[in-house]
């Protein structure tokens, strides 16, 4: 049923924390990809964007910042994050502060690398002016050759990067298997909703893989994470989404960009999944967030998760559609469904998909 919708090379960055790891995903990729704030553990999730260097592609990841303290259990998944991605990659980006000199950190960031036995790019960031460059001597201790010096911030040094990353490409013996049209032509899915609604669960039960965090604690997922994948041959992109709290609870800058990010995924969405818990009924939220994606004019389809948990009280699913119709009465038209993040009940996904369509193609025929 599921499957991958394109084959790339694969080049992860990685590195400990505040090396500038996403400003340089960022300057790669030509676009403001992911989150940047001045503070460690911003991002968690693997993060994939397209590059494209002369005649040649690759799928560039980024990473949460490598620790060798565990403080919690968040923190462990954040690090099995990044080994998967290592993993998966062709090319390793290894990233060091020129600035700030090495650290037993990063010989601990090199252990964990080398013994992937792939290829690694020793690269220095934030060499900003020829003072840093004095500092570039002490990088050879880590035995990974010369390293490559680049600010990610001002741009200097990214294209002789990404033409020592264009020169590696041949000798991988991947090949590009990639439809362009077909990537352009995928139905964007934004998973939206509260937080802790079972949004990441249901993206890695519906692609049979861990591809994002999940966690009990809110705010979790911190940026919108597009994920390309099929449906029995239907190209899709689905994008996981920060959970939307009140805006009189949002507290740190962090969240701010992270609610941000979740509006502009509604936004460039071609359909918007809104999950409602069904243990807990529509609440104000609830109505504020399909609001706001009937006032972006995408195709909508309302979804109450982790039904496992009420599905054996008889009636519930007719109760919260009548709910439903009291609280958004104008919204009799948008479809509504019921999922579950259980692998045993992926039951839900083929009417799931069913009703997206339907969606899609009603939507299609209104624009034409």
């Amino acid at each position: 049923m599921v499957s991958k919708l394109y084959k790339l090379p694969v080049v992860a960055i990685c590195g400990k924390p505040n090396v500038g790891k996403s400003t340089l995903f960022n300057r790669l990729s030509g676009r403001m990809h992911a989150i940047i704030l001045d503070e460690p553990g911003i991002t968690r999730d693997r993060f994939d964007t397209i590059v494209n260097v002369k005649d040649k592609k690759f799928l560039l990841t980024d990473t949460g910042g490598i620790v060798n303290e565990w403080k919690d259990s968040l923190t462990e998944k954040v690090i099995q994050q990044v080994r998967k991605a290592l993993e998966e990659a062709d090319i390793i980006l290894m990233l060091v502060d020129a600035q700030e000199g090495l650290t037993a950190l990063d010989f601990e960031v090199r252990d964990f690398v080398i013994r992937l036995n792939k290829p690694i790019l020793l690269v220095a960031n934030k060499v900003d002016d020829e003072k840093h460059k004095q500092n570039l001597v002490e990088l050879y201790s880590l035995g990974l050759g010369e390293p490559l010096p680049i600010s990610s911030i001002h741009g200097k040094g990214i294209n002789d990067l990404l033409e020592t990353i264009y020169n590696l490409l041949p000798n991988l013996n991947v090949p590009e298997d990639i439809n362009e049209s077909l990537v352009e032509k995928a139905t964007k899915i934004a998973i939206v909703g509260k937080p802790n609604v079972g949004k990441s669960s249901l993206v890695n039960v519906l692609l049979e893989d861990e591809r994002v965090i999940v966690d009990e604690r809110p705010g979790t997922t911190r940026d919108a994470i597009d994920i390309p994948f099929t449906w029995e041959g239907k190209p899709c992109i689905l994008i996981d989404t920060a959970g939307m709290r009140r805006k009189s609870h949002i507290k740190e800058a962090v969240e701010f960009y992270s609610v941000h990010r979740t509006l502009k995924a509604i936004r460039r969405a071609d359909i918007t999944l809104v999950l409602i818990e069904s243990t807990e009924g529509i609440t104000d939220q609830d109505k504020k967030i399909i609001g706001y994606a009937v006032e972006q004019g995408v195709g909508i389809v309302i979804a109450f998760s982790k039904w496992d948990l009420v599905e054996k009280e008889k009636g519930h699913f007719e109760k919260l559609k009548e709910q439903l119709q009291i609280e958004v009465p104008h919204l009799d038209y948008v479809p509504v469904t019921k999922v579950s993040s259980l692998k045993k009940q992926k039951k839900y996904f083929t009417e799931l998909f069913k009703i997206i369509n339907t969606v899609q193609e009603a939507s299609n025929f209104r624009i034409s």
